[in-house]
């Protein structure tokens, strides 16, 4: 059931397969974190608020990064742009939940990289911040983004 979940799905098909009998993976001030059942691989995240601005913000980051990615990469600036960033795999209707690769954290503070991340990018806290197994540090609650500093014309550089 769970592989199923890929692209924008129905809400229920999320409250299904969430282990709600487990502990939270995590918990902040926006969102529930759950683990899935059956899965190690993945978290849903819930918003609990009536406005699922978040989990719309970070669908909306990684399908951008997956077409500049596809599109731009070998004239982008920043072509590694993309690897930093947890993958979003599904998201209900409503925006409610979102499915999400699953990464170790929180990371340490002085963990956190120095360079590379987007000037967008709001939230630089350690538990915006995981780890893969090979220590590689991923970006995973990009919900905090500053659209006014993103899509500003003076923050670019043209060509």
């Amino acid at each position: 059931m769970t592989r199923q979940l890929i692209g924008i799905r129905p809400d229920h098909e999320f409250e299904s397969v969430i282990e709600r009998m487990r502990p939270l993976v995590g918990e902040g001030t926006q969102r529930r974190v759950y683990l899935v059942d059956g899965l190690d691989d993945v978290v849903i995240k819930e918003s609990k608020g009536p406005f699922h601005h978040s989990n719309f913000v970070e669908w909306t980051v990684w399908h951008a990064l997956e077409r500049m990615r596809e599109e731009i990469s070998e004239n982008e600036a920043n072509p590694d742009l993309i690897d930093l960033f947890a993958p979003c795999i599904a998201i209900s209707h409503s925006a409610k939940f979102l499915l999400m690769k699953r990464f170790d954290g929180p990371i340490q503070a002085n963990e956190i990289p120095a360079k590379g991340i987007p000037f967008w990018f709001n939230d630089k806290k350690p538990s915006a911040f995981g780890k893969t197994k090979d220590g590689a540090i991923k970006i995973i609650d990009y919900g905090a983004v500053n659209f006014y500093n993103a899509l500003n014309p003076r923050n670019r550089t043209f060509l």
